[in-house]
C-alpha cells in the first residue's frame, strides 16, 4: 500500500499520465474529419476565396466582425490553422487539451503534494460531464472557441487564484505577458472571457483581508474589460443583441438555462455540495471552501449568462461543466487530508466505471464516424475520377456525444444550401444528402 501511495504521489506518475492523455487525444484528433463550420473558415469572409495566406485572416475577420459575431481572436486563430495540414492542428488540440487537464489539476493540487489519482479524476469527470464532448474538445472549429477558451481562462484566473491561496507573486516576465495578453483574452469569447474576468475581480475583493486591493493584478482584468467591450461591439455582436428582450421572453430563457443546468450539471452540482458540507463540517481551510465557493458561483453565473442569447447550444455549457469540475476538485485534497479519504475513493471508483464504460462507447463511436468519413470521400474520389459533377451519398449519423458530428449539420438535400455549398468548394463535387 505504501509504495502505491508513493507512486500516487510521485511528479513522475503524474507526468506520465498527462502524456498517455496527450497520446489518447491525438488519436481521437487524428480520427477526426472536417465538420460543418470547418468548410466555411477555410474561405475568406471577406473575398469569397481560399484563405492561402496569413495575411487574408485579417480582411476575412473584418467581414465576420459585420456578418456573424465579434470572435475575432478565436475565429482567426481557427482560420490560421486552415492554411496548414490538419494534422498540425491534432497535435496542438491534444496538447491544448492535456494543458487544461494540467491547469485543472494544478489549482486543485495546490501547495499540496501530488496525486495522479485526482489528475486522472479530473480527466474522468471531464470525459462524462462535457456535455457534446466532440463538439468541445475535437471539432476544430469549436476546440479553438471553446476548448481554448476554457484553458486561457484558467491561465489568465492562475495568478489570482494563487494570490488568494497565499502563493508568491509571479516573476515579472510572467506579469507584463498576462496584461498583454489580457487584452485579446477579453476579446476571444462571450462566456469565458467575461466570466474569468469577473472571478479575478472577485478573488481580488475578496482577498482584500490578507493584502491590499492596490495590485497591479486590477491591470490585466481592465485590459480584458476592454477587449470584452470591444468584441461586443461589432457590428454582428450588436445586430444579435437588438432584438427586444420582454419578460415572457427573458422568463422562457431562464427556464431554458435551468433545465441546460439541471441536465447536464445536477450530478456536478450534487457532488459539490456534498464536497463543500463535508469539507466545512472537517474544517478542510477556509481558502479551499471560499475558493471553491467562488468557482462553484461562476458556474452558475456562466450557465445563466445564457439569458439573454437567443438560443443555448450545449456547447455553451463548457465553461459551467469545467468550472463545477475545478470546484470539486479543490476540496479533494482537503478532504482526504481531514479524514474522508474513503469519500473520495468511493465517489473516483464509481466515476472510474462509468468513464470506463463511456470510453468504449465513445471511441467506438468516434471510429465508426471516421470511417462512415472515409467512404463517403472515396466515394466522393470516385464519382469525380468517372466525371460525375454531383452525388447523392448517405448522412452521417454519431450515436453518442462523443462523436464531433454530433449535433453539427450535415449535408442537405438541397446542394446549394448550407454547409452542402462549402462542402461543394472543398470537394470539387455538388453534394446531397439522403
Amino acid at each position: 500500500m505504501e509504495k502505491l501511495k508513493g507512486i500516487n504521489s510521485s511528479k513522475k506518475a503524474v507526468y506520465i499520465l498527462l502524456g498517455l492523455i496527450w497520446i489518447f487525444m491525438l488519436v481521437l484528433n487524428l480520427l477526426t474529419h472536417y465538420v460543418a463550420d470547418d468548410y466555411a473558415y477555410m474561405i475568406s469572409f471577406s473575398s469569397q476565396w481560399w484563405i492561402e495566406k496569413v495575411w487574408d485572416v485579417f480582411p476575412s475577420m473584418a467581414a465576420h466582425a459585420r456578418i456573424i459575431n465579434g470572435r475575432l481572436v478565436s475565429h482567426g486563430l481557427g482560420q490560421l490553422f486552415m492554411l496548414w495540414p490538419k494534422a498540425v492542428f491534432d497535435v496542438v488540440n491534444a496538447s491544448v487539451f492535456s494543458g487544461l487537464m494540467a491547469a485543472i489539476y494544478g489549482v486543485a493540487r495546490g501547495k499540496g503534494r501530488h496525486n495522479a489519482l485526482l489528475l486522472a479524476g479530473v480527466f474522468c469527470a471531464f470525459w462524462v460531464f462535457m456535455p457534446v464532448f466532440g463538439q468541445v474538445a475535437l471539432w476544430q472549429m469549436g476546440s479553438v472557441n471553446y476548448l481554448w477558451a476554457l484553458l486561457f481562462g484558467l491561465l489568465f484566473l492562475r495568478p489570482y487564484i494563487r494570490r488568494f491561496t497565499g502563493w508568491a507573486e509571479p516573476p515579472l516576465w510572467r506579469r507584463i505577458l498576462l496584461c498583454v495578453l489580457a487584452l485579446p483574452f477579453g476579446m476571444y469569447t462571450e462566456i469565458t472571457s467575461f466570466i474569468c474576468a469577473f472571478l479575478a475581480a472577485a478573488l481580488l475583493v475578496l482577498g482584500r483581508k490578507k493584502k491590499s486591493l492596490r495590485s497591479w493584478l486590477w491591470i490585466p482584468i481592465l485590459a480584458a474589460a476592454v477587449g470584452y467591450i470591444l468584441m461586443m461591439s461589432m457590428p454582428a455582436e450588436m445586430n444579435a443583441k437588438s432584438a427586444k428582450l420582454d419578460m415572457e421572453t427573458f422568463l422562457r430563457n431562464i427556464d431554458r438555462c435551468t433545465s441546460m443546468l439541471r441536465t447536464h450539471g445536477l450530478w456536478l452540482l450534487g457532488a459539490w455540495a456534498v464536497a463543500e458540507t463535508l469539507g466545512a463540517l472537517r474544517k478542510i481551510g477556509a481558502e479551499r471552501l471560499s475558493l471553491s465557493a467562488v468557482l462553484a458561483f461562476g458556474a452558475v453565473a456562466a450557465n445563466y449568462m445564457l439569458t439573454v442569447a437567443t438560443y443555448y447550444a450545449e456547447r455553451c455549457f463548457c465553461t459551467t461543466a469545467t468550472l463545477l469540475i475545478l470546484a470539486v476538485a479543490v476540496l479533494v485534497p482537503g478532504l482526504v487530508e481531514k479524514g474522508r479519504g474513503e469519500v473520495c475513493a468511493g465517489a473516483g471508483a464509481a466515476l472510474a466505471v462509468v468513464t470506463a464504460l463511456s470510453i468504449v462507447t465513445g471511441v467506438y463511436d468516434i471510429w465508426t464516424t471516421h470511417t462512415d468519413w472515409s467512404l463517403r470521400e472515396t466515394a466522393i474520389e470516385t464519382a469525380k475520377a468517372e466525371g460525375k459533377t454531383e452525388l447523392t451519398v448517405p448522412l452521417i449519423c454519431p450515436s453518442t456525444k462523443y462523436s464531433p458530428s454530433y449535433g453539427l449539420a450535415d449535408l442537405t438535400a438541397d446542394p446549394s444550401g448550407w454547409p452542402n455549398d462549402y462542402m461543394r468548394a472543398y470537394y470539387g463535387i455538388a453534394l446531397r444528402g439522403e
